[in-house]
């Protein structure tokens, strides 16, 4: 997109380096059988707060469609509220949603590709995720996630 409040990216990480626990052989399938991850970040200027909340309106209406099942909300880092949302069936699904919004600091959606991920897998896995590695990865690849969405460290 031409729009510079936009980010695109294909996440380039292995999934494989992100947990702190050995997997399964259950949950190694399911890193398996997802193929890519695309991130979409908005992260408005300050003169952006309208196009903010409509850019969130937008966003919302999509993720609102029949298609997307609703799995799970939840909270993460420090400051951002997110939900879990997936297309497909239950057991079996094709494409995992994940909408993280960091108050007016901007919104995140993680899309998950793959094959046959099994959802309750794919909920284990996210706990058994090591933030510090998750953190050293993305800031590897694009800097920390305060500077993602342009947030100020609090000590």
């Amino acid at each position: 997109m031409e729009d510079a409040s936009f980010l695109i990216v294909n996440i380039p990480f292995k999934l494989e380096s992100l947990f702190k626990l050995n997997l399964s052989k259950n949950e190694k399938f399911t890193v398996s059988s997802i193929d890519k991850l695309n991130l979409l970040l908005f992260r408005p200027k300050e003169d952006q707060i309208e196009k903010y909340q409509k850019e969130l309106v937008v966003i919302s209406e999509i993720l609102d469609q029949e298609r997307y099942q609703h799995l799970m909300n939840f909270k993460a880092f420090e400051k951002a509220e997110g939900t879990f949302l997936f297309e497909g069936k239950t057991e079996l699904i094709e494409e995992g949603i994940i909408f993280l919004k960091m108050g007016e600091k901007g919104f995140g959606v993680l899309r998950i590709l793959g094959s046959e991920i099994n959802p309750a897998s794919l909920v284990t896995l996210a706990k058994k995720v090591n933030p510090n590695l998750f953190k050293q990865q993305l800031k590897f690849s694009f800097g920390s996630i305060e500077e993602l969405f342009s947030v100020e460290k609090e000590d």
